[in-house]
């Protein structure tokens, strides 16, 4: 059974962060049938639900911080099925 997986919407009204189009789209980047660790990364950043786990860093373009690496990697395994995955495995993805 395949993970459900979330859409990425682009932000409206020009603030925020401004990433190509082809990042918005749902599940795979091009080229890819999977979803990469990048853009799952990018929607956890994007949602409200995920900012006590990543967020973006005060007034730095571009940069995050995970605030739960643990967290970060569960997510992660679960969108992927691999409930084994930890944050040392992550890490090196990254």
């Amino acid at each position: 059974m395949k993970a459900g997986c979330s859409i990425v919407e682009k932000p409206e009204g020009g603030g925020g962060y401004q990433f190509p189009d082809w990042a918005y789209k749902t599940e795979s980047s091009p080229g890819s049938r999977q979803i990469q660790l990048w853009h799952f990364i990018l929607e956890l950043l994007q949602k409200e639900e995920f900012r006590h786990v990543i967020a973006w860093q005060q007034g730095e373009y571009g940069e995050f911080v995970i605030k739960d690496p643990d967290e970060v990697a569960r997510l992660w395994g679960r969108r992927k099925c691999k409930p084994q995955m930890n944050y040392d495995k992550l890490s090196r993805a990254l």
